[in-house]
């Protein structure tokens, strides 16, 4: 795969902020209109002259002035052509509406299981502000958007999957918005194959889009391309240069662990360990027991480097606590944004992660401050502030903020593009139609056939723990366009 350094950051600005930077796309439908009818003025009727006895004087003869042409009638204008009537043109979809299911985490359950060191803030108030703000400006192609909300706990799947009955086969919902997260990623599918809904959001894998029967997009990067892009931009940084590598993968990741290897190896690295975690995700303490054994496999491989895929949180926790000096390549940069209250600063400091632009270059790029404009200015009592300035405790606004406005302005663009006769069809053919663009915190993105995934923005960051008030992700390179 090769990295693209474009001279220029400016792309085809997206129709919706193009609205979450891109802000909402929202479309308007021509009035007809009417040919202005030509009116004449009627002549009126003159009254005789009275005449006298007396003889009149020769007059001389009056200058004849020639008769005034005729004005030639205005053209008529014909009426413009009424685009095509909204018609109830799929499940979810009415004359006037379309209605779509958000799914949301529940921070109070992660917060209480100490797996986050803080909530989200009020999240419906975020969706609806932005849902509110969207209709207000004509919605997509006339249509109002409505919106049914559901929370889930990512910890297993059963919540996620009620959630997803509900939605889609109780309130048969257009599209789902969010999707499941974590170990309840699974679930997924549940939206898109058993129940062919449109799900924009959730984690796929070339697996998990196999099965689907309905369209499905997501803003992020599919794990395995991202995968490749950062084994290629540890390459090209020359961190492969005679690494010995180990590679732990999770037992939710397999797929991509597996692939881990054979990508390692293109670059001429021979790993000397590949392992799995086969702990689910949550269970601190299995977690900690297994990471003693992969410690001491790490070790006795003397590895210098790890390459953890899936259950960052746990890895990079086992490496600290078990006195491993290796560099630490965590794949799933949220392990480092929000480590929870079991994975301190100390523990994660110095791992590389591949990303995008820091959260509070995200916050002041022009997309977002587009979405913070419309929040703030509907919600005052909120504090704006810049992410590197929470600490754990307090409510992160941030991440909704910039998470369901980047989503929802995804959704209206490929809803948008589709036009009038909106269904799963016209919406797939939309999304694969839109090659280059732009969304609220990612300056490169692009869907098309077999692209489902929007975020093409890759750099390495290191977790720096002495930045901020916690600790944050500072950039090793620069923002590329990752697209092959």
């Amino acid at each position: 795969m090769t990295l693209k350094n474009p001279t220029s950051a400016i792309r085809r600005g997206s129709v919706l902020t193009r609205l979450l930077g891109l802000l909402a796309l929202f479309a308007l439908i021509a009035s007809a209109c009417g040919g202005g009818e030509v009116s004449s003025e009627e002549p009126g009727d003159t009254e005789p002259t009275e005449t006298t006895d007396t003889e009149p004087a020769e007059a001389e003869p009056a200058e004849e002035t020639p008769a005034e042409e005729p004005e030639e009638p205005a053209e008529e204008t014909e009426p413009a052509e009424e685009g095509p009537a909204l018609t109830a043109s799929f499940r979810g979809v009415t004359e006037d509406t379309i209605t779509i299911g958000v799914t949301m985490l529940d921070f109070d359950d992660l917060v209480e299981k100490n797996l986050s060191p803080n909530g989200w803030g009020d999240q419906i108030l975020v969706w609806q502000t932005y849902i509110d703000d969207l209709n207000a400006k004509g919605g997509i192609n006339g249509r109002m958007v409505e919106a049914l909300y559901e929370f889930y706990t990512p910890l297993g799947t059963t919540v996620a999957a009620e959630t997803c009955v509900k939605l889609t086969e109780d309130n048969e919902v257009f599209a789902v918005i969010g999707g499941f997260l974590g170990p309840a990623e699974t679930e997924n599918t549940c939206i898109t194959d058993t129940h062919e809904t449109i799900l924009v959001g959730g984690v796929q894998s070339r697996e998990r889009l196999s099965q689907s029967k309905a369209p499905w997009v997501q803003s992020t990067s599919l794990r395995d391309r991202r995968l490749e892009v950062f084994i290629d931009l540890l390459d090209q940084d020359g961190r492969l240069q005679d690494a010995k590598v180990a590679i732990i993968g999770s037992i939710e990741l397999e797929d991509i662990y597996e692939q881990a290897e054979d990508i390692i190896k293109s670059k001429g690295v021979e790993p000397v360990l590949v392992a799995i975690n086969d702990v689910p995700q949550g269970d601190i303490v299995a977690e900690n027991a297994r990471w003693q054994v992969l410690a001491e496999n790490i070790r006795a491989a003397e590895a210098d480097a790890v390459l953890i895929i899936g259950s960052g949180q746990a890895g990079t926790r086992g490496i600290f606590e078990n006195g491993l000096d290796v560099e630490k390549w965590v794949l799933e940069r949220n392990a480092l944004d929000n480590p929870g209250e079991n994975t301190t600063a100390e523990m994660i400091d110095g791992s590389i992660a591949p990303t995008g632009l820091t959260n509070d270059e995200i916050y002041e790029e022009a997309g977002t401050q587009e979405c913070r404009e419309i929040f703030f200015a509907a919600n005052p009592d909120v504090e704006d502030r810049l992410p590197s300035t929470y600490v754990d405790g307090e409510e992160s606004w941030f991440n909704p903020i910039m998470s369901y406005c980047r989503w929802l302005r995804l959704f209206t663009e490929i809803a948008t593009a589709a036009g009038p006769d909106l269904t799963q069809e016209s919406f797939l053919a939309a999304a694969e139609g839109l090659t280059d663009f732009s969304l609220p915190g990612l300056p490169f993105s692009s869907l098309g056939p077999g692209k489902y995934d929007a975020d093409d923005s890759f750099r390495l960051s290191v977790f720096d723990m002495t930045v901020g008030e916690e600790g944050e992700l500072v950039p090793v390179t620069d923002i590329l366009d990752g697209t092959s």
